[in-house]
C-alpha cells in the first residue's frame, strides 16, 4: 500500500478521473469495489456515517421530520 508504486488514472463513477497508485486500483478490483474520485468517496462515507448515527439514535424508520 505504501512506497513507490506508479500512479494510475481510474474512472470514477461520475465520470471524474481518479489518480491512484496502481496497487490500490488492483486490490479494488480484486475486491469487487468501485474505484471513487475523492468527492465520491467523502460523500459516501457521510451518507455512511449519517446512517450509522441515525441508526445508533433509534432514528432510522423516521422521516426528517420526526414521523
Amino acid at each position: 500500500m505504501f512506497g513507490p508504486y506508479s500512479m494510475n488514472k481510474a474512472l470514477c463513477g461520475c465520470g471524474a478521473l481518479a489518480d491512484l497508485d496502481s496497487e490500490v486500483v488492483k486490490r479494488k478490483k480484486g475486491l469487487g469495489k468501485r474505484v471513487e474520485c475523492v468527492n465520491c468517496r467523502n460523500r459516501r462515507i457521510a451518507m455512511e456515517r449519517e446512517l450509522l448515527d441515525r441508526q445508533f439514535q433509534g432514528l432510522e424508520g423516521e422521516n426528517e421530520d420526526g414521523r
